[in-house]
């Protein structure tokens, strides 16, 4: 539970080494933003690695926090079960947060209207079931 806990609470850490302009950005990004930020999990994975205080699963987590079940994600493009199992659950965790939260180029959405959003707008972006029992976290 620690790592778990550490590599949820980390899981963005790379950002550090993402300018903040792009971060902070209200409007959308740029191809060339874009891939600066899908670096921050590559980024993330190594300032854990060299600080050598958590293990290896937690820079897992903090790795594949983006991948998606489907493989679309990044920075490896992993799917399904390649994907490690606390990674999953940090980005659906994740992917709430950022629809429910104000940023400064979205309003922020109910929570029901997220997790609608989560289930029509991104299918074969979670397993099904781990999907299932985040929804039932609500009710």
């Amino acid at each position: 539970m620690r790592e778990l806990g550490a590599a949820f609470f980390l899981h963005d850490l790379g950002k550090v080494r993402v300018d903040s302009q792009y971060i902070n950005k209200p409007g959308k990004l740029t191809a060339e933003e874009m891939r600066e930020m899908k670096r921050h999990p590559s980024h993330g994975f190594n300032i854990l690695g060299n600080a050598r205080e958590l293990t290896d699963e937690c820079r897992l987590i903090v790795l594949e926090h983006h991948e998606r079940d489907d493989g679309s994600g990044y920075p490896r493009g992993l799917r399904g079960d390649e994907i490690h199992l606390y990674a999953r659950i940090c980005s659906l965790a994740d992917v709430y947060d950022a629809l429910t939260s104000a940023r400064p180029y979205k309003q922020p959405l109910t929570p029901f209207s997220a997790l609608k959003v989560m289930k029509e707008e991104m299918i074969g972006h979670f397993s099904p079931k781990l999907f299932e029992k985040f929804v039932l976290l609500f009710c």
